[in-house]
């Protein structure tokens, strides 16, 4: 025959029933109908065959047998307590590892900049960098949170707004000194030009000049299969190309770049995304990460609100 085995919200009416003398006062505190506080004893009384508590005008007193009972229950209690809330702190402790997937060059630019800041918040956390131009597949390549400038509206993904940018474009004043600066988008075609190689060999570029739109096409004498590496092309002095305007900052204000055209810029934006599966959003490592890149964003990156 199987032990009886006590329901702790039976055992936790026993204590509070005792501890205030009365079923109607611990029903009070707990907010629930005496019939349930006096049916949860009921069921202690019969389950263990023992009467726990005696009834009189002057209130509820235990029996023997209810006294032990009742310190056996307050150990007991105080021991689901603090397993209650030590897995309520783990369930809440950001800690473990997050795999962040990014380009290489927001990887480099944006988010390794700001690692140690992160770790310093968050010294449990573990966090695995994959840099790549592509876009990652959250499930096969086991992503965790990745940053995109598209997010499809097929995707299964919560998307979080990091915030929106403009690209411009961008060159180095000594290609600046030796090939002269183009005075409108025209100009384009006696130039050197460096693009991505997913755009192909003929690239359009748009521009706005008196509220018109225009655009340019020009065929590439060099591509780059990486941003980071258009990136460090135009820096070397390879060409006039596009870049994001928060990845080009930082050597736009080193005078290592220059921006080309300003005056006929299309003033364009692009929202940056924080995006993760359903699934893992609201794992605290995940929502640690995703705050901290919300905040980078906003204080750092030079993004303007999307």
């Amino acid at each position: 025959m199987r032990p009886f085995l006590p329901d702790p919200a039976d055992l936790r009416w026993l204590v509070r029933s005792l501890d205030l003398r009365s079923f109607s006062a611990a029903a009070r505190e707990m907010d629930v109908a005496v019939s349930v506080v006096s049916r949860g004893v009921d069921r202690l009384e019969s389950g263990f065959g023992i009467t726990l508590l005696r009834r009189s005008t002057h209130g509820l007193s235990a029996t023997p047998e209810g006294a032990e009972l009742v310190q056996e229950a307050r150990e007991l209690l105080g021991r689901l307590e603090e397993m209650a809330t030590s897995f309520d702190k783990q369930r809440h402790r950001v800690a473990g590892a997050v795999r962040l997937a990014s380009s290489q060059e927001i990887c480099e630019q944006l988010i390794v900049p700001q690692l140690a800041a992160l770790r310093e918040r968050h010294p449990a956390l573990r966090i695995e960098l994959v840099a790549d131009d592509r876009v990652v597949d959250l499930v096969t390549d086991g992503i965790d949170v990745a940053l995109r400038t598209t997010v499809g509206s097929s995707d299964a993904v919560v998307a979080r707004e990091l915030g929106s940018f403009e690209r411009r474009l961008y060159a180095s004043p000594d290609y600046l000194r030796r090939y002269g600066v183009p005075a409108e988008p025209a100009d384009l075609h006696r130039h050197q030009t460096v693009t991505h190689t997913a755009q192909g060999p003929a690239v359009t570029w748009a521009f706005r000049h008196a509220g018109r739109k225009l655009e340019i096409t020009v065929r590439s004498q060099l591509a780059a299969n990486s941003s980071a590496l258009l990136h460090r092309a135009l820096v070397a002095g390879a060409g006039i190309g596009v870049l994001s305007r928060p990845l080009a900052a930082a050597d736009a204000a080193d005078g290592k770049l220059v921006e080309v055209l300003a005056p006929f810029a299309p003033r364009a934006t692009y929202t940056m995304y924080a995006v993760s599966l359903p699934s893992r959003r609201n794992a605290s490592r995940v929502r640690a990460v995703t705050s901290f890149l919300q905040e980078a964003a906003r204080k750092s990156w030079g993004l303007a609100p999307a």
